[in-house]
């Protein structure tokens, strides 16, 4: 809210002092995390997935890369393959067995395994 000559109220100044400090408010920096590089990054953009693994180590994070990794999946989904879809998400799925955040540069490939 404004006050007098387009001021923030007291009020109005508090409120939003108090949502910028909620918002900003992260979880804490993992020891590790595991790296889901999706078939995208495998095939087309594998720059991508090094320089995604390599921002990580940078902020000294240990990236587990667990070999195996293929498809999430959604292609399948996608095509109408809802039983086979889920076989290759679960099998992906049993790649990351700690727990350990995961981190996958591709938000639908994201959703599709959660």
């Amino acid at each position: 809210m404004m006050g007098p000559r387009g001021t923030e109220s007291d009020g109005a100044r508090e409120l939003k002092d108090r949502f910028m400090e909620a918002s900003r408010k992260y979880p804490e920096k993992p020891e590790a995390v595991y790296f889901f590089a999706t078939c995208l990054v495998d095939l087309f953009y594998p720059e991508a997935g090094l320089a995604g693994i390599e921002l990580l180590r940078r902020e000294g994070i240990r990236v587990i890369y667990p070999p195996g990794q293929t498809c999430c999946g959604q292609p399948s989904y996608n095509s109408g393959y809802l039983d086979e879809a889920r076989e290759v998400a679960r099998r992906m799925a049993d790649l990351f067995p700690k727990d350990h955040p995961i981190v996958v540069p591709s938000g639908s490939c994201a959703a599709m395994l959660r």
